[in-house]
């Protein structure tokens, strides 16, 4: 698993934080509108603690280069 910083949504404090964990996987996540539904990309991160946290793709930052990478 790829080391990563990520701004996340707790809800228990009903506030945007930032952590530090290591990523899973990419899922996919929906929302239903009254048009239809929209589906997006969420990473899902492990902190240091055990806890999953879910992120937009652009609020993720790896710490790493990833296992094959040059640049």
């Amino acid at each position: 698993m790829r080391p990563v910083i990520a701004k996340c949504w707790d809800r228990d404090a009903k506030s945007w934080v930032n952590i530090k964990g290591h990523f899973h996987r990419w899922a996919e996540a929906y929302e239903e509108f009254h048009h239809g539904i929209g589906n997006y990309a969420m990473a899902i991160i492990e902190d240091e603690n055990g806890r999953v946290w879910t992120a937009l793709p652009e609020d993720v930052a790896f710490l790493d280069k990833g296992e094959g990478e040059k640049c």
